[in-house]
């Protein structure tokens, strides 16, 4: 495959998130019930959220690329978590034609926090993406060997930008 652009909707689905109604809410982890995610999971297990599995209507993995839908701030791209995700999460989930991990970097990208964010409309007090214009987005898309190839790279820049904040952290502390 050539490398080209390609709209972000034309690989990548979009699948909003859905949950019951909070009397199905626990706060313990029990036999029979899913953790129902929200976007303060992946900062914090503090306020962990269960429901009945029946009652699960969206799941996600942990490799899965999750986007928060509202804000401040909007457009916040998460992973590493998994269970069933509430209604200000969606699920970018690519085709065959793109890498997991290239999707994840490739939505982190300044320039389309700054588009999505500048678009986002205030609605009830918050922020919410501008799926138009997400879906409309053009992807740099080459072969699945060389978008493996670029994740890889990021993967490694990102683990050593983490070391270097902890660094810097333990040498603030001491």
């Amino acid at each position: 495959m050539k490398a080209a652009f390609v709209k972000l909707g034309d690989v990548v689905n979009f699948v909003g998130g859905a949950q019951p109604p909070k009397t199905d809410f626990i706060y313990e982890p029990k036999e029979g019930y899913i953790r129902l995610l929200q976007i303060r999971d992946y900062k914090s297990d503090a306020n962990q959220t269960y429901i009945p599995i029946e009652k699960a209507r969206r799941s996600c993995t942990k490799d899965d690329v999750m986007i928060g839908r509202y804000g401040p701030p909007v457009f916040q791209i998460l992973r590493g978590l998994e269970g069933s995700y509430n209604v200000a999460l969606m699920k970018a989930d690519p085709t065959e034609r793109v890498d997991r991990n290239y999707l994840y970097h490739f939505l982190k990208q300044d320039s389309l926090f700054r588009l999505i964010d500048g678009l986002s409309q205030r609605t009830a007090g918050q922020s919410g993406v501008d799926m138009d214009a997400l879906r409309e987005y053009q992807m740099y898309l080459p072969s699945l060997t060389e978008q493996k190839r670029i994740a890889t790279i990021l993967d490694k820049a990102d683990a050593i930008r983490r070391k270097r904040q902890q660094a810097i952290q333990l040498t603030n502390y001491f």
